[in-house]
């Protein structure tokens, strides 16, 4: 088994043509910051990317949600006609104003708006999530729809955790980040 994954916009599976090899290889389903700063910034042989903002105003309460998720699904439509090859869900606007979608919640909400309309295979879905921390949580949103996750929150805890001195101060952000996505996709591999 592998952890590869190809991502980005699906060609015609019943023509064999030399456009279906134009997608983008990810050795691990967990990116890194880095890695997802780079997909952000793609802007390479017609590929692009949008990040899509899964967060609505506090003040609209609960019924701020559906209305959210409506414009979400939108903007990831949207970004399929203007060509962009790449979709980033995230929730890095949450704050004490505005609050974030579940990401389960937002994923396959856009996943099955997609599917619904015939154009889930135009798009790569990436998520930028807090809330992703355990292996569980990532294998149901691979589960629901995405392709890739950043889990920031959680490279940001083993930050505090070595600063805290409950790791050893040897172990650099470099090292934190490849263990934790080590032990992400054996878990995931089990699954």
């Amino acid at each position: 088994l592998s952890l590869e994954c190809y991502i980005g916009p699906e060609q015609n599976l019943l023509a064999t043509t030399e456009s279906q090899c134009h997608r983008l290889l990810l050795p691990h389903p967990i990116l890194t910051n880095e890695e997802l700063a780079s997909i952000q910034a793609l802007d390479f042989r017609g590929w692009k990317s949008r990040t899509v903002d899964m967060t609505f105003p506090r003040s609209q309460g609960a019924a701020g949600l559906q209305p959210a998720l409506d414009r979400i699904c939108r903007e990831v439509n949207e970004a399929i006609d203007a060509g962009d090859s790449l979709a980033v869900l995230s929730d890095r606007a949450a704050g004490p104003d505005r609050v974030s979608v579940s990401s389960l919640l937002a994923c396959g909400a856009v996943h099955h708006f997609l599917v619904r309309n015939e154009r889930r295979t135009r798009i790569g879905l990436v998520l930028e999530s807090g809330e992703a921390r355990e292996v569980h949580h990532h294998c149901l949103l691979i589960g629901y729809g995405a392709d890739a996750i950043n889990p920031y929150l959680a490279f940001e805890a083993l930050g505090q955790a070595r600063r805290d001195g409950l790791l050893e101060a040897s172990w650099t952000d470099e090292k934190r980040v490849s263990v934790y996505r080590k032990g992400v996709g054996k878990g995931i591999l089990k699954v």
